[in-house]
């Protein structure tokens, strides 16, 4: 048993990252919803590099961004969802396979990019579900704290520094970030490739 959760990235449209850990829960996904968002938005948006989103070796580069818990100084070497449904997944769909078959304990993350590739301008939403991609409890990044560890600031698990880490990361995307629609939720589950 773990803690185990998956991360989606899509960017106009086409599935791009689908990662499955096995301890990645609570304050830790928060980090690297947090820190996976920060690098997208100033390292490949920013600069309208839109290029890198159909790129396999800057993929796999983003991809390993998010195994890293910049908080904790810690890395969870994700499994690919992709490469997975190729040695397994044969005459499943794939996203009954991709979103709903995966073990999960503690939520899935959604991050979705759209961005013009001609003027470079871009919108960026995420969102929170449950294990179940339950439509009806998008979560923002407080709720996903409360849903995965009610009462979490009086925690003994989590020390005060991570505490205070997560108060900032679940601030930066409260501020700087949209909350994906359910519409757009229904849409991203139905993303395929």
């Amino acid at each position: 048993m773990g803690q185990r959760s998956q991360i989606y990235v899509r960017y106009n449209g086409e599935l791009i990252i689908a990662s499955y850990y096995q301890w990645n829960y609570d304050e830790r996904m928060i980090s690297r919803a947090r820190y996976g968002i920060e690098y997208i938005i100033n390292n490949y948006l920013s600069d309208n590099i839109n290029f890198v989103f159909h790129s396999e070796h800057y993929l796999k580069h983003l991809r390993r961004y998010f195994d890293v818990n910049f908080d904790m100084k810690d890395i969870v070497i994700s499994s690919n969802i992709f490469d997975e449904y190729k040695e397994y997944g044969s005459g499943e769909d794939f996203c009954d396979f991709c979103y709903y078959s995966q073990d999960n304990n503690d939520g899935k993350l959604f991050i979705d990019i759209i961005q013009n590739e001609q003027t470079g301008e871009y919108t960026l939403k995420y969102a929170f579900l449950d294990e179940d991609c339950n439509l009806d409890k998008i979560m923002n990044a407080i709720e996903y704290m409360e849903w995965d560890s009610e009462d979490w600031e009086k925690s003994k698990y989590i020390d005060d520094d991570m505490k205070k880490a997560c108060k900032d990361n679940i601030a930066y995307l409260t501020n700087e970030i949209s909350l994906l629609t359910k519409d757009e939720l229904i849409d991203f589950l139905n993303t395929g490739i």
